[in-house]
């Protein structure tokens, strides 16, 4: 929303290509500018706030262990639970039939999770190592900043239980004895509705570690509102720029840049890549997850109802089979391949598009992007829709296939419907909403390449020590006093004289004797040489008056003695 002290600014157009900014030394950032004290500073801090997330984590695991304790057959479970109101025999019968024990389930229970959850928050205490990676200059928005510091703190926590979702399909591979036999219906369907689990988890725990509290930052939405409706005009000012910084990044590209052809490059490719995966987790693998679930969980009811009376479930033959996975993976792989370089097939098809542009100025709404900038909504659109069609193209080549090749079932013929009734265009709203945030990433590369944003601090923590230990640092006070020297300013004057002296910037005065026995480099080349505190030292006094000219003042001192018995005189 725009702020009601804000004034519209005049359209930008044919602006020339930004500059690429140099990369700032994070070793050489002063302390002022450092939020926390040190990474062990920050784990502490994320230490007092884990109980927030072990309970999402415990009661996570807790669902998990449920999920693969009931996946051998969900239906068969549901049907021994009412049974078991009748008969309570015909519980435990089920349970020793699906291979499992009372002591074996109410020791899982008992340990499991909780086993879990203390090795998840452990892992948790690695999000500082991490975090000290991110520059909170080069990110566009304080949101932007502080969401991030959240993701990563998240995806340290969330690390095993993810793991451990992903690869237990794979778990029926091993010679193992578990509960699940094969990937059978029931099996996928538990899996599919852990996946469901996993994202409501995250969802939750991100919201137990706001980056906020946890570097003692003001909130962004705070921030936004002091920045929209602050009665300090200062305050106000500084809020705006520390809010949202300018995205430099215009479009389109200009013509003849590496821009322009940034797409195809195999880094445009795979931010692409990622942008539309990131946007997936939103848009297409709940809706994928959730259809999962009632797919697999009505095969597996039919599968139940079919063998009803066997309580051995181990026979149940899976719905994936070989030649269906070895069919589907290369047109996967090509429609992946489609899908990278979608972004830079759009831009050449928008190039119509360039004379209408009104304002190639960055504007945080889309709305007013794609009014004033019609070739990145061009762009934008021709992304989705091209999206949508490799989609759905990728599915009719396997309807074609399947039946040729003789690998079709039911359930593949129900997948195949649904990837182009629901996939495609799931995918199209995906790429099209990663390329409304991502375009300029795709083409030009981090926005942190190009700008620098407005914010006092400049390091989450320092990597190496204490910030304090970074205050004591020779080359951070070198680089402090050069900075002072290059603003000018009150410091100006001081510092030029030091300047011009000769002063080694980089010896530390508070050492003792440091400001005695430094030597400038102003006195070497007059041929002054110290002698440390002998007679006419320039550094020490020496028996001369420091303030007296040359020559003036030797009385006071003391000449050094010719032999040891000198020593002894008065």
């Amino acid at each position: 929303m725009t702020s009601p002290h804000s004034r519209a600014l005049p359209p930008l157009t044919d602006l020339p290509p930004p500059p690429r900014l140099a990369e700032e030394p994070a070793n050489l950032v002063p302390p002022e500018e450092i939020l926390a004290e040190s990474t062990a500073a920050l784990r502490r801090r994320l230490l007092r706030r884990s109980w927030a997330p072990g309970l999402v984590l415990l009661g996570l695991w807790y669902v998990l262990l449920l999920l693969y304790v009931t996946g051998a057959s969900p239906t068969f479970w549901f049907l021994s639970l009412l049974a078991s109101l009748a008969e309570p025999s015909l519980l435990r019968a089920a349970m020793l039939g699906l291979g499992f024990t009372s002591g074996g389930l109410g020791a899982a229970f008992a340990l499991l999770p909780l086993g879990a959850t203390v090795v998840s928050l452990a892992l948790g205490l690695l999000a500082p190592a991490l975090l000290i990676r991110l520059r909170p200059r080069r990110h566009l928005s304080e949101e932007g900043f502080q969401r991030a510091v959240s993701t990563v703190s998240t995806a340290t926590l969330m690390a095993l239980p993810a793991v451990v979702v992903l690869v237990t399909p794979l778990s029926v591979l091993l010679p193992l004895s578990q509960p699940w036999s094969g990937l059978g219906p029931g099996p996928l369907s538990s899996w599919c509705l852990a996946l469901l689990v996993l994202q409501g988890a995250w969802l939750l725990v991100r919201r137990t570690v706001p980056a906020a509290p946890l570097l003692g930052l003001t909130d962004a939405q705070t921030l936004h509102t002091t920045a929209r409706i602050g009665t300090d005009p200062d305050q106000r000012r500084a809020a705006a720029k520390q809010v949202l910084a300018q995205d430099r990044r215009h479009l389109p590209p200009n013509p003849g840049t590496a821009a322009e052809g940034g797409a195809l490059s195999p880094r445009g490719a795979a931010t692409a890549l990622a942008l539309l995966a990131r946007a997936s987790l939103r848009w297409v693998v709940p809706a994928l997850a959730g259809l999962g679930w009632l797919v697999f969980g009505i095969a597996d009811l039919v599968t139940v109802i079919t063998r009803f009376g066997m309580n051995e479930l181990t026979g149940v033959e899976s719905p994936l089979h070989a030649g269906q996975l070895l069919l589907a993976a290369p047109v996967a792989g090509c429609v992946l391949l489609a899908l990278a370089l979608t972004p830079a097939l759009a831009v050449r098809l928008a190039a119509s598009q360039r004379g209408e542009v009104l304002d190639q100025r960055t504007y945080r709404e889309w709305s007013h992007r794609a009014r004033v900038n019609p070739w990145e909504a061009r762009v934008v659109g021709l992304t989705g829709w091209l999206s949508a069609v490799w989609v759905l193209l990728g599915c009719v080549l396997l309807a074609v296939l399947v039946p040729l090749l003789q690998v079709g079932t039911p359930l593949a013929w129900v997948w195949l419907v649904l990837g182009i009734l629901v996939l495609a265009p799931l995918v199209g709203a995906a790429a099209a909403s990663a390329m409304r945030t991502g375009l300029r990433d795709v083409l030009y590369g981090p926005a942190g390449d190009y700008m620098r944003r407005e914010v006092p601090y400049a390091l989450i923590a320092p990597d190496i020590g204490t910030r304090t230990d970074r205050g004591r640092d020779p080359a951070v006070r070198a680089a402090q006093r050069a900075r002072l020297l290059a603003a000018g300013g009150e410091h100006g004057p001081a510092l030029a004289g030091l300047d011009a002296s000769g002063e080694r910037l980089w010896v530390d005065e508070n050492a003792p004797g440091a400001s005695d026995t430094a030597v400038r480099e102003a006195d070497l080349a007059r041929g002054l040489l110290p002698d440390f505190g002998g007679e006419g030292s320039p550094f020490t006094g020496g028996g001369r008056d420091a303030a007296a000219p040359d020559g003036a003042g030797q009385g006071s001192g003391h000449e050094i003695p010719g032999s040891v018995t000198g020593l002894r005189e008065p």
